[in-house]
């Protein structure tokens, strides 16, 4: 009996330590438990803030895609086939212009220009276009005073033009750089000379002769896309063939006269009808 009180009192520390309760209030025994550390209760808490990382993570790596996707659309060139390869444009504008060779200087002829064309990229940073404008050229000197006896005079020249430039255009984004020839047929001509008598419609020819029917000018332009359709630019062109002998040879080094401009204008580009899928 003493034997069995021994053992009892011996073995009750590991059944007290064993017992559990269940959340329903039953006791049980459990003698294969043992209680948790509070390492072993950092490392589920650290391996359970992992978990939600890694379920996290995809949603962030999406988000991250679609941004880098995003900035990747927007630094590289468009593609022009979306667009359509054909375009048609319209444009109006000012010239200032002057004739070198006539013996005045400055821009102070202003002449208007405006037409319509057509414009084809096929590549994304080239494109080809063709006009057919109206355009306005000449010189102008208001007052000049001559040698003794001083008096006051004034010149005019007007030469207006049906123009049929053809360029080559370089695309770098918003800004569009062209380069070309301009074919030129002369349809009306109006001259004043010093003493304001009309020139052109004197019984002989001015000095330095008529003006030459047609007119070859080469040009550079330089245009900004400010919208979609819109753009705004300048060009400046300059005779490559005289529009004739120079006036008063003593006061040119030129071997005639040519014109040169500067233009400024504004053009709307006209995108191609695209057909909705029905």
């Amino acid at each position: 009996m003493k034997k069995k009180l021994t053992l009892w009192i011996l073995c009750s520390p590991f059944v007290l330590f064993a017992q559990t309760i269940d959340k329903n209030g039953t006791i049980t025994f459990d003698f294969g438990h043992k209680k948790p550390k509070v390492q072993d209760t950092v490392q589920q808490h650290q391996q359970k803030t992992y978990e939600d990382a890694d379920t996290l993570r995809p949603k962030k790596e999406k988000k991250w895609a679609s941004a880098v996707k995003d900035v990747k659309e927007e630094t590289e060139a468009p593609d022009y086939k979306k667009d359509g390869i054909f375009k048609a444009l319209v444009h109006v504008g000012f010239n200032g212009c002057q004739i070198d060779g006539d013996g005045y200087r400055g821009y102070n002829y202003l002449g208007f220009q405006g037409g319509a064309g057509a414009l084809v990229r096929f590549h994304n940073f080239f494109s080809a276009s063709m006009e057919i404008n109206y355009t306005m050229k000449g010189a102008k000197q208001a007052f000049i005073f001559t040698a003794a006896p001083q008096t006051l005079q004034k010149y005019r020249a007007q030469l207006d033009y049906i123009e049929i430039p053809v360029a080559l255009n370089v695309h770098a984004k918003f800004v569009m750089l062209s380069g070309g020839l301009a074919f030129s047929t002369l349809i009306r001509y109006k001259e004043q000379y010093e003493n304001g008598d009309p020139a052109s419609d004197g019984p002989g020819p001015p000095p330095g002769g008529w003006p030459n029917k047609f007119d070859l000018s080469g040009f550079i332009g330089l245009h900004f896309i400010i919208h979609k359709n819109f753009v705004v630019g300048g060009k400046f062109s300059y005779s490559i063939t005289r529009i004739r002998d120079p006036q008063v040879p003593a006061l040119t080094h030129l071997n005639g006269e040519y014109h040169n401009d500067l233009t400024i204008r504004f053009m709307y580009i006209i995108d191609t009808v695209k057909k909705r899928k029905g």
